[in-house]
Parts: C-alpha cells; sequence; structure tokens
C-alpha cells in the first residue's frame, strides 16, 4: 500500500504557539458579550442564560472574580502579559472602571446578608467572600496595578479593606462575618488582608487579618494523633448528615491551613505556623495510596470517617487546592517532607486517570474551580516549582484533553460546562474565570508562558508565594 507522505494537523502535537492561538480565538469569542457601560464594560455570563437568572446566586455575580467582570479582567491581564498586546490591557482597564465606577460600598454586605441566597448553594458567607463579593474586586485591581501602577487601584484596595472592616462583627474570640469561616468566606477575609497589608503597608490590616484568623482558631478540634482540623461551615445547609466537614482547600482544613501559614509568613506568629503544621498532620493521616500518587478523600465525618469512595481532582476539593498549604509549608521551612507530599498529590490526579478519564469528581466542568483548567495551572506550576519534566509533560497532556474539549466555529472558541456535579443534564457556556471559558483559555496560556519564558499574572491561589 502507498501512502501519500504528509501530515495533517490532526498528528501534530500541540506547541506553545498553539496554545496561545487557542487563548485568542477565545478571546473573540468572549467579545462577542462584552456590554458597554457609561464607564468601563461588563460582559454577559452566558449566552444561554438571562443575566436575571443570577442575581443574588453565590460565585455568578456581574462583578465577582469567579464568574463576572472583576474575572474578566484578571484574563484579559494575562493575555496581555503574553502578547504585549495593549488592546488586551485597556479591557482589564475598562473591567476595572466599570467596577470602580459602580462600587458599592459597605452596601454590599448589607444587601447581601438581608437577601435570600438563590442558586444551589444557599451559603450566606459564600455570597459575601473573596470569589463573589468586593474582596476578589480588590484581588484584581492588586493584579492590574502591577501592570498599570495607577495609586487608584491601591485606593480602591484601601476602600474595599476599610469597608470590610466596617461591617466585621467583634466577638470576644476576634472578627467575623458570616456563620462560615472557610476559604470562600470569612478565611478568604483574612487572605485579602493580608494582600492590603501587603500592597499598603499598613499594620492595622495585619492586625485585623490576624483578629479574624483568631476568631477561626478558637474552633479548632484537637486530634488525638497531635493533628487538628476545622469544622468550618455546618453542612446541613447544603444536605449533608450531621458531623459532615471538608477535608480540602476551599471549604476544608488544607484552605485554613494554607490562610494560617500565609499569616505566619507575615506576622511570625509562631502559633500560626504551628496550626498549618499540625493541620497537615491530619490531611495526611486520612490520605491513600502511596509516593506513586496520593488523594485526600472528599469529605470526613468524626463517627464515620471518610468517604474512602470519592475525591475530587481540582481545586476546590482536590490535590490542586490542598498542595498550597504543602507548598507553602516547604517555602516557610525547606523540610523535603512538605516538597514530597506536593508531588504525590499531585500524582495522584494521574493515578486517577485524568486528565483524560472522566470520574466522581473530575467531570466535564471544564472550569478553573472543579476541572482541567484548574489542573493544568497545577501542573504547570509544579514543573516551576521542582523543574521535573515529569510535570511539564502531565500539563501537556491536560492541555491537550482541555482544548479536545472546546468548541471552535468562526474563529471563536468556548467551552461548555456542566459546572454542577450533581446536575450533569445542565450544561452551559460561561464567559467567566473560574467558571466558564476564560478560565480554561487563561489556563493555556500558563504553560505558553512557562514555555515561551515570559512574565504571567498568577491567580489568587498563587500569589502569596515568593
Amino acid at each position: 500500500m502507498n501512502l501519500k507522505l504528509y501530515k495533517p494537523d490532526i498528528f501534530k502535537e500541540n506547541t506553545a504557539e498553539d496554545y496561545l492561538r487557542y487563548a485568542l480565538e477565545t478571546s473573540n469569542w468572549i467579545e462577542s458579550f462584552q456590554v458597554p457601560a457609561e464607564e468601563g464594560k461588563y460582559w454577559h455570563r452566558s449566552p444561554e442564560a438571562e443575566d436575571d437568572e443570577f442575581i443574588h446566586v453565590p460565585f455568578f455575580g456581574e462583578r465577582c472574580l469567579y464568574c463576572g467582570a472583576a474575572g474578566l479582567g484578571l484574563y484579559y491581564l494575562r493575555v496581555y502579559d503574553v502578547t504585549g498586546d495593549k488592546k488586551y490591557l485597556d479591557e482589564a482597564v475598562a473591567a476595572a472602571d466599570y467596577l470602580i465606577a459602580t462600587d458599592e460600598g459597605t452596601s454590599f454586605y448589607e444587601k447581601t446578608r438581608n437577601s435570600e441566597i438563590g442558586g444551589v448553594l444557599k451559603v450566606p458567607g459564600w455570597a459575601l467572600g473573596i470569589y463573589n463579593g468586593p474582596t476578589g474586586e480588590g484581588l484584581f485591581y492588586d493584579r492590574l496595578y502591577e501592570r498599570v501602577p495607577d495609586e487608584k487601584y491601591v485606593t480602591m484596595i484601601r476602600k474595599i479593606a476599610d469597608d470590610l472592616l466596617e461591617v466585621a462583627y467583634e466577638e470576644p474570640a476576634g472578627l467575623r462575618w458570616s456563620d462560615q469561616s472557610d476559604l470562600v468566606a470569612d478565611g478568604g477575609f483574612v487572605m485579602y488582608l493580608i494582600l492590603a497589608y501587603k500592597r499598603t503597608k499598613e499594620e492595622r490590616y495585619l492586625e485585623a487579618a490576624k483578629k479574624a484568623a483568631d476568631y477561626i482558631a478558637e474552633g479548632t478540634i484537637e486530634l488525638d494523633n497531635g493533628g487538628v482540623r476545622w469544622q468550618l461551615m455546618d453542612l446541613r445547609l447544603l444536605g449533608f448528615g450531621e458531623g459532615d466537614f471538608f477535608p480540602n482547600f476551599a471549604h476544608g482544613t488544607a484552605g485554613i491551613a494554607w490562610m494560617f501559614a500565609t499569616l505566619y509568613k507575615e506576622s511570625k506568629v509562631e502559633r500560626y505556623l504551628d496550626l498549618a503544621k499540625r493541620a497537615v498532620v491530619y490531611l495526611q493521616s486520612i490520605a491513600v495510596g502511596d509516593e506513586s500518587g496520593t488523594l485526600i478523600p472528599y469529605l470526613d465525618n468524626p463517627k464515620t470517617g471518610p468517604t474512602w469512595d470519592k475525591y475530587y481532582l481540582s481545586t476546590c476539593h482536590g490535590p490542586v487546592g490542598t498542595t498550597l498549604v504543602f507548598r507553602m509549608l516547604y517555602e516557610l521551612t525547606g523540610e523535603q517532607e512538605y516538597l514530597d507530599w506536593i508531588k504525590r498529590l499531585a500524582r495522584g490526579i494521574i493515578r486517577a486517570g485524568a486528565p483524560e478519564k472522566n470520574s466522581w469528581g473530575y467531570w466535564a466542568s471544564n472550569c478553573q474551580c472543579c476541572g482541567a483548567p484548574g489542573v493544568l495551572e497545577h501542573f504547570v506550576s509544579v514543573y516551576e516549582l521542582t523543574g521535573e519534566e515529569e510535570f511539564l509533560e502531565y500539563a501537556k497532556r491536560t492541555a491537550d484533553v482541555l482544548v479536545g474539549d472546546s468548541q471552535l466555529l468562526d474563529g471563536k472558541r468556548r467551552w461548555m460546562s456542566a459546572w454542577n456535579r450533581p446536575t450533569p443534564e445542565v450544561v452551559k457556556s460561561f464567559t467567566g474565570f473560574y467558571v466558564g471559558s476564560a478560565g480554561g483559555s487563561s489556563s493555556l496560556l500558563k504553560p505558553y508562558s512557562a514555555l515561551e519564558n515570559k512574565p504571567f499574572t498568577d491567580i489568587f491561589e498563587y500569589i502569596y508565594f515568593d
């Protein structure tokens, strides 16, 4: 048989330039949904839904970091980083202009506290928190200031911190804002106050961060093995059983341990470092696997134990988020054990069959929070930390799958998302960052920036590392 010596595009491996091209095709799609405002612009969140469907729905606010203008601004910053094309920086500035012009101040907190929370995640603290509320906007201003050193962005960072402190509840143990202390709620406010302190050098923000962390520390649960954990919220709000709690990043012990470790980095209060280390003892005690791959269960309960058959693989409840406390402790102590666990947990994603195989906790979400974009960012970050080609190869595999799951029509690329795991039949495309095509697209720029040695704007989960 005589075959033509022709290599079709489908046979070719993706290159760094391909990752950039795919990202720019996504920018073409997102541009279709921009909404010019009196000052600046925002974006429709989904072509398959009306914007009023998202009123009072946590993570889907018009302004928010998770799915709104702050997240889109962060996305355009990243595109600008790798292209140098000022039109993308202008998009980021337009997002900031809109957010500044429509800033709600303390009324956001009053309104949200007095509203009926909509959607499938009816948790008041999450509606207030960093992924949905003004503090996420402040995080975007902080990143934008790195590229556009206009003092108005520092003014907004300070204003958001001051608004946050004005609406705090002063308790004997410290500061709180809601009845939820996880990273997506009050724990995230500690991280924002640390950011405000680092940017403004005003000690009052660090002192407030310590007071808020002290309130969370008051709920520390001591374990027989010397570890500690936290019951950060009543999961019966979401239909779970009495005593159930999350061990991992977004809503669990791993995220709060990362918070304490980061706070120690700035404050040098030894108690915070000790809490972070002892939380890792707990996480290690429930981990499954070996050096070739380790995972930490999705759920735990003091009476019935962990859910040994359920594992997430990305940021919110998986290794992508949980490794962050190990990385911070490695940075702070230099102890090899923490680096080894970063690699073990990263390999756990591969041992579980990802990125090619879906599973109970790794489904067609195509989002930074729960899916392949978060995994891709993670593998590149581990490669940058260790220099080991193994993790770059994992990143390339993840990028290939992510691109394969996208749709390209008339030069515009997007991802469809079954965002809510319990309802896989509900599939929509979103423009946003933590859920949406902006997150999928910009995660492809992470390996591009690493391979081409270009500076790149990190996202919330990575900005506190040296």
